[in-house]
């Protein structure tokens, strides 16, 4: 008997835990995504195939969701044109220092600020909602940015970002690799 009381309290321990680290966890992210850093070519290459795999894991549930919630392909699709489009928009911000032997570059920290704030608006958003339907009996939009399929294309413009910034990020490293001996100064 005390085993089945104390499985539930630890699920209750453990998401207690973690919505107190929330507030730490985007400090942390909003710290650390505007900081200057080495372009590691391991990493980066990485980064961009783990980034293809999430997406693709991605569309398999939108494709599934699909069937429940109107508009969710539509919604994901835009959602993920529009990462793309803020993610050469992130690339073009980004300050790079070419050295001899490595490439360093800072992402802006003002995209990394809003990127951050729209996770908060999200996950803000969908607690609420899932609050509201739970307790209160209201029916989730059928449309819309608070809609299933608007919290979809908030999720689709992070992952459409992160790709397309991966992506541009891992051709400027290759092409520092490739031209790094040869001189540019001016003469």
């Amino acid at each position: 008997m005390p085993v089945l009381l104390a499985v539930p309290l630890a699920i209750l321990v453990f998401v207690a835990i973690m919505l107190l680290l929330m507030p730490l966890s985007l400090w942390q992210r909003v710290r650390s995504g505007g900081a200057r850093r080495q372009a590691r070519p391991w990493l980066i290459t990485f980064n961009f195939w783990a980034t293809l795999v999430s997406t693709g894991l991605f569309a398999v549930f939108v494709g599934i969701a699909g069937f429940w919630w109107a508009g969710a392909w539509s919604y994901a699709a835009l959602g993920w044109l529009a990462g793309l489009l803020v993610g050469v928009l992130g690339h073009y911000l980004t300050r790079f220092e070419p050295g001899p032997e490595a490439l360093h570059y800072k992402p802006n920290t003002w995209l990394v600020l809003a990127l951050t704030a729209m996770i908060v608006v999200r996950v803000v958003a969908g607690v609420v909602q899932g609050w509201q339907a739970s307790v209160n009996g209201v029916p989730w939009p059928d449309s819309g940015w608070l809609s299933h399929a608007g919290l979809l294309a908030m999720a689709a413009l992070l992952l459409g970002y992160a790709g397309m910034y991966a992506w541009l990020l891992r051709r400027r490293v290759r092409h520092h690799q490739r031209y790094r001996q040869f001189d540019r100064s001016p003469r």
